[in-house]
């Protein structure tokens, strides 16, 4: 599993995450902070002290956060969201929908849940993925009933989202690349 960083804790004295100034300031902290962890590093995105956030906000900083994500911008860098209450929980996954985007979400009791949209197909693989926690392309396509070349898709698939990290692992012997894929909570 990659090295989880200190969580970034979200900073709001009133509790209130307003605005699309303030979702681009915190975009640009954020992106400050996950370019000094390592890579092959996730950072747990802390709602904490967070009781409110507007669609405006949480639009400007977590759909650009998934989009730089997914562009490789970050490097191998992950995010997930933590301890987000109810509202803020419905107006991220609102947002997420509306972009057609992901994030993984770890609850309170240490659950894993999905915010946003994937196709069934693709969250068929997730599950497996975080049921496993971690394998190969070959592993991940027996647990999934589907031959290697499908599996391999939809893992790519779940890795550019940024939902999944994908590690090489040397060569195989007859030639070609093993990955291994990992949950990233």
């Amino acid at each position: 599993m990659p090295e989880q960083t200190p969580p970034f804790l979200f900073d709001a004295p009133t509790g209130i995450l307003s605005g699309r100034d303030r979702g681009e300031a915190l975009l640009d902290q954020l992106m400050a902070f996950m370019q000094t962890a390592a890579d092959d590093a996730v950072t747990p995105l802390d709602f904490s002290n967070v009781s409110f956030i507007d669609i405006s906000c949480a639009d400007e900083f977590l759909s650009k956060l998934l989009m730089r994500i997914g562009s490789g911008e970050l490097g191998n860098r992950f995010a997930f969201i933590q301890n987000a209450n109810d509202s803020v929980r419905e107006t991220l996954e609102a947002v997420l929908k509306l972009r057609d985007l992901a994030a993984l979400i770890l609850d309170d009791e240490g659950e894993v849940h999905l915010l946003g949209i994937l196709k069934t197909p693709i969250r068929e693989a997730l599950d497996v993925v975080l049921c496993k926690k971690k394998g190969t392309s070959s592993e991940f396509a027996e647990a999934l009933s589907k031959n290697i070349n499908i599996a391999c898709n939809r893992l790519n698939a779940l890795q550019r989202m940024g939902l999944v990290c994908r590690v090489r692992d040397g060569s195989v012997p007859g030639g070609g690349r093993q990955f291994f894929y990992e949950s990233i909570v």
